[in-house]
């Protein structure tokens, strides 16, 4: 075996450092894209959440619209079916 000279481990560090920077400036990278992702997602689950919201509210006044009117016409039928 040959023993390995200062200029092979100080070029040896320098490779094991500029992979480590490359690894990190990756993880950064993609943590950021990661939150942007995230960040956008939420944006658009809040928005579905309120047209959701508002529609629920529109048929919820529908049916009772529809409940209002089937109240009369029972109401008109008893009425009718007295006499």
């Amino acid at each position: 075996m040959t023993v390995m000279s200062r200029e092979n481990w100080a070029f040896g560090a320098q490779i094991v450092s500029a992979i480590g920077i490359l690894v990190i400036a990756i993880v950064t990278f993609s943590d950021q894209s990661n939150k942007e992702f995230r960040d956008e997602i939420r944006t658009e689950l809040t928005g579905l959440r309120t047209d959701m919201r508002s529609e629920f509210a529109l048929i919820r006044s529908e049916i009772h619209d529809l409940n209002t009117r089937l109240g009369r016409v029972e109401g008109y039928f008893r009425v009718s079916g007295n006499e």
